[in-house]
């Protein structure tokens, strides 16, 4: 239990598992990212090559990526 000022607060498991999706997965991904281009160093694959010769693909995927993780962790909490 955390006592914010005077109302306590209980930690539930679902806050947890929320929690560990806001958070966590994003730096789980981007710790990946950084690995991955810390690896292949000035050159990329050829897919992200092909995505990054045109930048609204790039938005458009990014922005999909956002409301699909969004109605996944809608989903999850039903």
């Amino acid at each position: 239990m955390i006592q914010l000022g005077t109302v306590p607060i209980e930690a539930s498991d679902g806050m947890l598992r929320e929690l560990v999706l806001a958070i966590g997965l994003p730096v789980a991904l981007l710790l990946l990212a950084v690995l991955a281009l810390e690896q292949w160093g000035d050159r990329m694959p050829p897919l992200l090559q092909r995505l990054s010769q045109r930048p609204s693909r790039l938005w458009n995927i990014g922005i999909g990526l956002i409301i699909g993780l969004s109605l996944l962790r809608w989903l999850l909490r039903r």
